[in-house]
């Protein structure tokens, strides 16, 4: 049996779970896991690497680093109400992409300063 699907409507593996809303949720988690390892490494004396998050950073503290995100989100909020349903997604997978990597190693980062890796 063939079956079509949408430019709006693509489920993921037949579960129900939409594609745009898993792509949310990926943007969310790594939107969250960035920060908190952001702020867990500066607590360990590590310093903020992105220049625009360092501006934004000795500007504002936390808060500022928490404003720059979320502004960051809205932003993309903003395009994916505007754009054809494809691109959105690509927004959302180029959004959410780096943010996990950043997560990541800044985790790998925080692992070794703690002795939790060699």
């Amino acid at each position: 049996m063939y079956q079509r699907f949408s430019d709006e409507t693509v489920y993921v593996a037949g579960s129900g779970l939409r594609c745009d809303q898993l792509l949310w949720g990926l943007v969310l988690i790594g939107a969250v896991a960035d920060l908190l390892s952001t702020f867990f490494g500066l607590s360990l004396c590590f310093t903020e690497a992105n220049p625009v998050a360092r501006t934004m950073l000795d500007a504002g503290g936390g808060a500022g680093l928490i404003a720059l995100k979320l502004g960051a989100v809205a932003l993309l909020g903003a395009v994916y109400r505007h754009v054809r349903p494809l691109y959105r997604r690509g927004a959302l997978l180029a959004f959410a992409a780096p943010q996990l990597v950043a997560a990541g190693h800044n985790g790998l980062l925080i692992a070794r300063a703690t002795g939790l890796c060699p």
